[in-house]
């Protein structure tokens, strides 16, 4: 197992014993360490997660065939339980991949018209942030909401709330915004009950697939878990095919965006670690298991793995156009709890990537420092220089400056 690249700062402890609080400060370097150290099944320190890298095992929990493991997705754990049952679930998440994915056909021209407004200079993943709500902002919130809460939405995305990187907005000061949020939100939900109109954008998708009678506040925050997840993932993504081009000398104009999304989402998949709870007593790799404890699925060591991806620690787009052996993928998660709008995600990737590359020279300024994990992995903040060339240029990314 080989860490890669843009990670700085990680330290292995001398006597091989993992120093107190390390998986806190670096999940990443932890599993990494504990997968050297203890092959592909081992104990997570927080809760005593059992934390999974073999294909096989991973695919036994993700598939789940003999009802080991809770059905419902924790995804959709708000403040004030659990919006159930899976049907609900699955019905939310059709709706919203269906709502973005009719305005993205749309409405083709954005993509171009957004990395236009970006300038020749950009501060990424925020840029990225804004990028994406931009050209999904009548999806998410459709342009006759009240301008208060359009407002208040994007100052959502301006101020990194969807994320929670450390060192930017105060704990407080962001759960204070986010509680303005929610109330905005749960106050649209109930005026839109009550003069219901045509669905026109993802609030009206999860108002329409929830149970009747679920509470605006659980809407509202629903609505918050999709609308981060239509816009920060598809913003890394595409920050990562940037950094990791840059910092290992790949042409962006000679490998395709789709084939350069799927390396990004490789090394670091939106999904990293995907928890189960356990429902009944059995075994994963040899370890006992008991009802209430946890399975955790690591795409991010499966993705890593030596033994099943050649060249592992590499970003080598080309993988994905060849026929040379691949291993176990599951950026979006995986079996019944993949993600419903991977497919959107990856598409409208590829598609903001093939703008920010078409006819310009990328330069990279910065993007050495570690990545910031809270749900989703966040790229160290970098700054992107685009300049545009002829229709000649042939050559996209120069690398670092």
């Amino acid at each position: 197992m080989t860490a890669i690249g843009n990670t700085q700062g990680r330290s292995a402890p001398e006597d091989g014993r993992p120093p107190a609080g390390w998986y806190r400060r670096d999940p990443l370097g932890y599993v990494e360490h504990a997968f050297a150290a203890h092959g592909p099944v081992f104990r997570l320190p927080d809760d005593g997660s059992l934390c999974v890298a073999d294909p096989a095992e991973a695919l036994r929990v993700l598939h789940d065939q003999d009802g080991n493991y809770d059905e419902i997705s924790d995804f959709f754990h708000v403040r004030g339980g659990r919006l159930e049952p899976r049907a609900a679930q699955v019905a939310i998440g059709r709706a919203a991949r269906a709502t973005l994915r009719a305005h993205l056909a749309a409405h083709p021209e954005r993509l171009t018209a957004v990395v236009a407004e970006l300038g020749e200079t950009s501060v990424w993943p925020a840029a990225g942030h804004a990028a994406v709500h931009r050209v999904l902002s009548a999806a998410l919130l459709r342009p006759d909401s009240p301008p208060d809460l359009r407002r208040l939405m994007a100052l959502v995305v301006r101020r990194d709330v969807l994320i929670r990187p450390a060192g930017r907005l105060s704990r407080l000061r962001r759960a204070a915004l986010w509680t303005r949020v929610v109330r905005a939100l749960a106050a649209e939900a109930t005026a839109r009950r009550a003069t219901p109109g045509p669905p026109g954008d993802l609030l009206d998708a999860v108002l329409g697939a929830a149970p009747p009678g679920t509470p605006p506040g659980q809407i509202a925050q629903v609505y918050l878990l999709l609308f981060r997840t239509s816009v920060a993932p598809v913003a890394h993504v595409v920050a990562w095919a940037l950094l990791e081009s840059a910092a290992q000398g790949v042409d962006l104009a000679a490998v395709s965006p789709e084939s350069a999304v799927r390396e990004s989402l490789r090394l670091w998949p939106v999904a990293w670690l995907l928890g189960r709870p356990v429902l009944r007593a059995h075994e994963i790799g040899g370890v006992p298991l008991e009802p209430g404890e946890s399975v955790s699925v690591c795409p991010y060591l499966l993705h890593r793995d030596e033994r099943h991806w050649p060249d592992a620690a590499r970003y080598r787009p080309g993988r994905w156009d060849g026929h040379e052996p691949r291993g176990p993928y599951m950026p979006f998660g995986g079996g019944a709890f993949t993600c419903a709008g991977a497919a959107v995600a990856h598409s409208l990737a590829a598609g903001l990537l093939a703008a920010l590359t078409a006819g310009a020279r990328l330069q990279v300024r910065g993007g050495l420092g570690r990545p910031h994990v809270a749900g989703i992995i966040t790229p160290p903040g970098f700054e992107l220089r685009r300049t545009r060339t002829g229709p000649d240029h042939q050559r996209t990314l120069v690398g670092r400056r």
